[in-house]
């Protein structure tokens, strides 16, 4: 995990990152301290990318990419930020052919195992309570499918449950086509945990094709649930007097394209946004510095006020004879309860976010850089002293600070190097040919 905050207003866009990596192997996880995440995107023009959560695009490490989408770039740029991402996230897609089958294969497991390990659980839930005595053999094999489809339903049903995109623009029969061998595999894959209780068991076809279903509607869903990179540009365009910043989720690759959620794009437009606070990555943090409350604090007691607000209407309203009063009188409790989270909200952001904001509008470059560096040291304080697992302090080592403005460019304020530039000379030297 990461923590990234990028911190501007109308002179400059100011970021901060932190080092650390976590890699996830057999014997557990392990934290590193001396990943790099804020990258020039440009050699020559004042834009930059940052990277959270996987550092690895289909098996590229994501700083080669962007190093080698620089060489391509050379002395070219774009009017926005945005465009800088569009151009980008073509570099992304022309990889794509290069990547080995054994990834893409990998790839797609990680994919469609967000959804068929919990289907497993569950099945295996059912057939674990199940008692077979006084059964015979084709009695037991038709429950075991009706738990099947029970399994399968249930897992439809999340999914049914998510809004959905136009990520993947294939058929089903398509989708079949590209990832027929995978499917096979998997189907195989549950069976062989139904025949540990079952030795005679067969999963019928019927239920095969409803799983087929069941990850081709996965394909499509909105949020980005399967490990993904995160990609923060941010920066001036050609155009572009304030600055501007944008976000995107790349996701898994399903039928050779790619999941991509792209965010909107956050831009300084004096007069209406002066100045801005951005978490990326693990955001609780700074948005308790931000507004003054805990999230998930204030998640809970927004759904506790409106609760109790709910039970009351739902109690007090039989009390009354008159249906029409009964209805009249759970809405206006209910209203009371909306009212007070908006006059608390309302007062969060006058007293505590909003003046923060307006003195964030005159900062100078270097308060910009400092508040973006605190804000991640903060974050890696409260993960080194709230977690009992030093595995899970994934927020730390040295923090790289950078900040662009338009007329100086991209300007590090801190930054670590694997090497000293003093005995690199050639580095230096070789940097900006092309």
């Amino acid at each position: 995990m990461t923590a990234i905050v990028g911190v501007l207003n109308s002179r400059a866009f100011t970021i901060a990152a932190d080092s650390a990596v976590t890699v996830t192997g057999n014997n557990g996880k392990k934290v590193y301290n001396r990943s790099n995440k804020i990258f020039t995107l440009s050699k020559f023009h004042p834009v930059g990318i940052a990277i959270y959560n996987s550092a690895d695009f289909l098996g590229i490490p994501l700083e080669t990419a962007i190093k080698l989408y620089r060489q391509k770039l050379k002395e070219e740029s774009f009017g926005t930020i945005e465009e800088y991402k569009n151009d980008f996230l073509v570099f992304l897609r022309s990889l794509v052919p290069g990547v080995s089958n054994e990834v893409k294969r990998d790839n797609f497991y990680g994919f469609c195992g967000n959804t068929y390990h919990p289907l497993i659980s569950s099945l295996m839930v059912k057939i674990n309570q199940f008692d077979q005595q006084g059964l015979d053999a084709a009695a037991i094999d038709i429950q075991y499918d009706q738990f099947v489809n029970e399994a399968i339903t249930e897992q439809r049903t999340i999914i049914d449950g998510y809004n959905t995109s136009n990520y993947i623009q294939k058929t089903y029969d398509e989708f079949l086509a590209s990832h027929q061998t995978q499917l096979t595999e998997i189907a195989n894959y549950i069976q062989g945990k139904i025949v540990e209780s079952l030795p005679t068991y067969v999963l019928k076809q019927a239920s095969i094709d409803a799983l087929h279903d069941l990850f081709y509607q996965m394909i499509n869903v909105e949020w980005i649930f399967e490990a993904f990179s995160g990609l923060v540009f941010f920066g001036f365009g050609e155009s572009e007097m304030y600055p501007a910043t944008c976000q995107v989720l790349v996701g898994a690759l399903i039928c050779d394209v790619l999941r991509i959620r792209e965010g909107d794009s956050t831009k300084i437009i004096p007069g209406q946004v002066n100045s801005n606070i951005i978490p990326y990555a693990q955001a609780d943090v700074t948005e308790t510095v931000l507004t003054g409350v805990d999230p998930n604090y204030k998640y809970t007691m927004k759904k506790s006020i409106e609760k109790s607000f709910s039970d009351v209407a739902t109690g007090v309203g039989p009390l009354l004879a008159d249906p029409g009063q009964q209805e009249a009188v759970r809405n206006f409790i209910n209203g009371i309860g909306n009212e007070l989270i908006q006059e608390l909200n309302d007062y969060q952001f006058s007293a505590i976010t909003g003046p923060l904001l307006d003195i964030l509008a005159h900062m100078g470059k270097e308060d910009m850089a400092e508040l973006a560096e605190s804000l991640v040291n903060i974050t890696s304080i409260k993960r080194k002293f709230t977690s009992s697992d030093s595995s899970d302090e994934s927020v730390g080592g040295p923090v790289d600070v950078a900040v662009v403005t338009k007329g100086d460019g991209f300007i590090w304020i801190k930054r670590k190097h694997y090497f000293e530039m003093q005995n690199n000379i050639g580095f230096s030297e070789k940097y900006l040919k092309l």
